[in-house]
Order: structure tokens, then C-alpha cells, then sequence
């Protein structure tokens, strides 16, 4: 344990990273149970003239299918989502398994093996366990800040990339057998493991309006939708120094359901419901830096625990407040995605001319992120640092290469008006070499056996 905060309080000095608003995003998003979900979230958070919205879901350790889960990686490149992953255990009886240390490995693996569709990939560590239910029938703050320390280091370990999330706590927890008050257990966690919140990456807040989800939007305490500036606040007197932005996972009013088997009268009507959500969007959320996204609870969930806070009804109609946030103003732009190129083959000629122009071949393999084509048919602009004129590389128009595929394009090579050997290539994509010869040598030039033999072998691969 002292070697992991060792190896991860020296990463914090040299390599500390916090994601904050610093450029108009949208910060819209909703919170989904499964992949077959992302159209309708992409219809709700990138409405208006939005683009890149967020959604956050959950994969349990009986659910880990590559299959399935790089399909809805693919599907949120495609449709422009970026995931925030809360990783869980399984139900065992009435409450959620107490996660092992062990299990660091297999997630890690796991969620390392995704192409993910954009740099940054968030993981939530777990679920509210200042509640007993939540983890495995008990409530144990220094069990939960080792695991907390433990899956940084090794998600960390393995890439930078990953931005590792707190559990978001329940801000309307009592003292009692089964729950603990948030900001005590927030005390316990940093006694036990001090400086276990200089671990994270961002702060996951579930900002509900509560007591009872009756609270008012515009209402500014501990259960309120402003509760994650309490904690905050909470963080600095604990001593925290990094500045956390924020990321509200779970939020929102239920509403009263009249098309349903049954009806809880004390909820808001789901006008009033629909209102509190857009007010809260627009007077406080939004204009917030600190927060980088709401993804509020749920989006569809048809089933008698959550159909009140399903913003999708039983029979699949969209509630008010999924309407309501759909007009809301949103903002278009583009989270950092890799590009990774790999070469298959090259198709150029061991040496040219003095002032030829050569039309060449490239095979190349999608390694990144990104989906060729979809906003420029450029895929990578030549590397001007080095000294022989190449083209760059262009799909031709519609044309599209997601990760994975493989395409193969021409490109135009002009030798320079002097001899020598000289360089040429694409950002990112390597450097090539190629011998040029005067063309005064030309009439008298006589190919040496090596040449001849290289030739004889480009004249074959060409026919084939």
C-alpha cells in the first residue's frame, strides 16, 4: 500500500492532470442502463446544435463481454457520445458484492482492451458506499479508500488516459445501521489513506434534490442540486489541494406516473418536474466551469423500481422533461481523439530522377480513435519538416475508414531538382528515404545487380 501512494503521489507532482470546462462544451447528458439506448440519448443530448454530449452507464463484472461492449464504444463514436463507465460487482441477495482488491486486473484488462471514442476515458470506481446495500451488506470508508487507491494506481499503471472518478455519494445519507453521512465518510476515507483524493481525476457528484426528490432548483444546500459545491468545500478543509472539476452522474426530480399500475402522489406532476430540470440546466449547471457534465437519472427505465424517473415511459413515449432538455441551446465541439496510423505497405521506387513526379501507394490500418473522412477527406497532412514534396493523404469524397478498417490510397512524390538521398512522409506516420540522381547520368546510367534485382521484384508486385 505505501509503495502504491508513493508511485502515485510522485505522478500527481509530475504528470498532475484535471479536466476543467476550459472551452464551450456540452455539457449535456443523460444516464443510460444499456447500449440500445445511445439513439434516443443521442437525439436528447446532442439536439439544438449540440455535439459530443455525455452518457454515463454501467458494466458489472457478470457483463464484461468485449463483444459487447466495443459495439457500444463504436456505436458512441459514431454517434458522437462520450461514455463515463461506472464499473460494479453483481446483486448478491438484497445487496451489491463487496468488490476484491483481486478484481483490479480483470477491470483494468478489460476496459483497457476497448477502443474507446475519444482520449480521455472516465471511470467510476463503484457506487455510493456510504450505503450498507452498496457494498455487500456494510459500510467500511477505509476498505473503500483502498480500493479507491489501488484501482488509480493500476488503471493509471497502465495509461494516462484513463480519469478515474470517485463513487458518488448519497448527500441525504443519515448516521445509521446501514448508511453513513457523506461528509463522514468522506473524513474516514481521507484518515485512513490520507490524501487518497489527490488520487482522482474529477469529482462525481449525485446532486439530487432532496429530501424526498421535493427539493427546488434554486435552492442552495447539502441536498440540493448545488450539493456538489458543499462538497467541495468539504474537500478543501480536508486539505485537498487540487481543484476537482465535476461531473454529476446521477440527478433529477421523479415525476408522478398516470399510465402506470400504480402512482406515488407526493412526487411533482411531471410539468413542474420538467420545469425544475430545465431551470436547474439553465441557472445552475451550465453556467458553472467547475462542471463538465450532467448526466441525470434515467433515461429509460420501464420497470416499476425506477419508472418515475424514467424520462422514457413504459410504452416508449419521451416525458416532458426529456422534450423540455431536448430545446435547450447546446454547444457543438470536438473532445481530443487519437490518431494512430499503422503502415501496412508502401508502394514507391528505390531511387528517382532529379525533377520526376512518381505516383505512389500506400496501404494504412485506422489504429486511432477517429473516423476517417467524417468531417475532411484529408486523413493526415504531409510532414513539411523534411525535404522531399509528397502529397497528402485524402479519401475520396464520403469516403469513411473507422478504426479498424483498412484503406489504400495514391499519393504524388516529386524528387527534388537536386541529387542525394532525401526524406519524405505524414505527420505521425513515419519517415521514408529515397535515393535522386541527376538526369544528365541518365543515357549512360547503368543499373548495378541489386537494382536490377529490386526492379524485377516492384515490376511482379505491381502486376499482382
Amino acid at each position: 500500500m505505501l509503495v502504491i501512494f508513493l508511485i502515485l503521489s510522485f505522478l500527481a507532482i509530475f504528470s498532475q492532470k484535471t479536466v476543467f470546462a476550459v472551452e464551450p462544451i456540452n455539457k449535456f447528458g443523460i444516464h443510460i442502463l444499456e447500449p440500445y439506448d445511445l439513439p434516443k440519448a443521442q437525439e436528447l443530448v446532442n439536439s439544438s446544435g449540440g455535439d459530443w454530449g455525455w452518457v454515463t452507464t454501467v458494466i458489472r463484472d457478470d457483463d464484461m463481454n468485449l463483444d459487447k461492449w466495443q459495439g457500444f464504444m463504436n456505436e458512441c463514436r459514431e454517434r458522437h457520445l462520450i461514455p463515463i463507465v461506472r464499473i460494479a460487482t453483481h446483486l448478491e441477495a438484497e445487496n451489491w458484492a463487496k468488490p476484491k482488491i483481486d478484481d483490479v486486473n480483470n477491470w483494468v484488462n478489460f476496459l483497457n482492451s476497448l477502443n474507446w471514442p475519444v482520449s480521455d476515458q472516465y471511470i467510476i470506481i463503484f457506487n455510493e458506499p456510504n450505503q450498507a446495500k452498496e457494498w455487500g451488506g456494510e459500510i467500511n470508508p477505509k476498505e473503500y479508500a483502498e480500493i479507491l487507491l489501488d484501482f488509480s494506481a493500476k488503471f493509471k499503471n497502465q495509461t494516462a488516459k484513463f480519469m478515474i472518478l470517485n463513487a458518488g455519494l448519497d448527500l441525504a445519507a443519515p448516521n445509521s445501521k446501514t448508511t453513513m453521512e457523506s461528509f463522514k465518510f468522506m473524513q474516514q476515507m481521507n484518515h485512513e489513506v490520507p490524501e487518497i483524493f489527490e488520487q482522482i481525476d474529477g469529482w462525481n457528484s449525485h446532486s439530487y434534490p432532496n429530501h424526498g426528490y421535493l427539493g427546488k432548483p434554486w435552492e442552495n444546500s447539502k441536498h440540493s442540486v448545488k450539493g456538489y459545491e458543499w462538497e467541495l468545500q468539504y474537500l478543501k478543509r480536508l486539505g485537498v489541494k487540487k481543484d476537482l472539476s465535476v461531473f454529476i452522474t446521477e440527478t433529477g426530480w421523479p415525476h408522478q406516473i398516470s399510465n402506470f399500475k400504480f402512482q406515488i402522489s407526493n412526487y411533482y406532476s411531471e410539468n413542474i418536474s420538467a420545469e425544475y430540470m430545465k431551470y436547474a440546466f439553465e441557472n445552475v449547471w451550465l453556467k458553472d466551469n467547475k462542471i463538465v457534465a450532467v448526466t441525470p437519472f434515467v433515461l429509460n427505465y420501464p420497470g416499476e423500481l425506477f419508472v418515475d424517473f424514467s424520462w422514457i415511459d413504459p410504452d416508449g413515449n419521451t416525458s416532458q422533461q426529456y422534450n423540455e432538455i431536448k430545446s435547450l441551446a447546446k454547444v457543438a465541439w470536438h473532445p481530443i481523439q487519437e490518431f494512430k496510423a499503422e503502415v501496412i505497405s508502401i508502394t514507391v521506387p528505390p531511387f528517382l530522377p532529379v525533377n520526376t513526379e512518381f505516383v505512389g501507394k500506400i496501404a494504412i490500418k485506422n489504429s486511432g480513435q477517429s473516423i476517417w473522412g467524417e468531417s475532411s477527406n484529408k486523413i493526415v497532412d504531409k510532414n513539411s519538416d523534411i525535404n522531399l514534396e509528397v502529397s497528402d493523404l485524402l479519401l475520396s469524397d464520403n469516403q469513411k475508414i473507422y478504426p479498424n478498417d483498412k484503406v489504400t490510397l495514391d499519393f504524388t512524390l516529386n524528387s527534388s531538382s537536386k541529387s542525394g538521398i532525401f526524406s519524405f512522409g505524414w505527420k505521425k506516420m513515419g519517415e521514408y528515404q529515397i535515393e535522386v540522381f541527376p538526369a544528365s547520368t541518365i543515357t549512360s546510367f547503368r543499373y548495378n545487380f541489386w537494382q536490377k534485382v529490386i526492379l524485377k521484384f516492384n515490376r511482379i508486385f505491381n502486376r499482382s
